[in-house]
């Protein structure tokens, strides 16, 4: 999926994204849209959240946080918010900590 394609995206519910590999989430270039900034502002579709990395790290940590996130998200009493949190705190790597991002409201509840 690129950044084009999220824009073509015409979904009428607005997802959850969950991208579990480097750099969808990396907002800092000023002259192009990450692909989770691109779902974003999809017109016809797209995303409600995105949780993605802003940076480059390495796929050990990455996979601790992604599976603790997908575990902690699948509880309905928590927010987004929460279950980024306790992901985070899954992992001793500070890099992963500061580099994995939401992009949305992370007082949302997943459905």
């Amino acid at each position: 999926m690129t950044s084009s394609d999220a824009k073509e995206l015409q979904n009428s519910r607005l997802t959850l994204f969950v991208m579990m590999n480097r750099l969808n989430g990396f907002f800092q270039d000023v002259a192009a849209d990450s692909l989770g900034e691109s779902l974003m502002k999809a017109g016809h579709g797209g995303a409600v959240a995105v949780w993605a990395s802003s940076g480059m790290t390495t796929p050990d940590g990455q996979t601790l946080i992604d599976q603790e996130f997908c575990r902690q998200s699948s509880d309905r009493n928590a927010t987004i918010g929460e279950a980024i949190r306790n992901a985070k705190a899954a992992t001793g790597d500070r890099d992963i900590r500061r580099t994995w991002i939401l992009l949305g409201d992370p007082a949302m509840h997943v459905k």
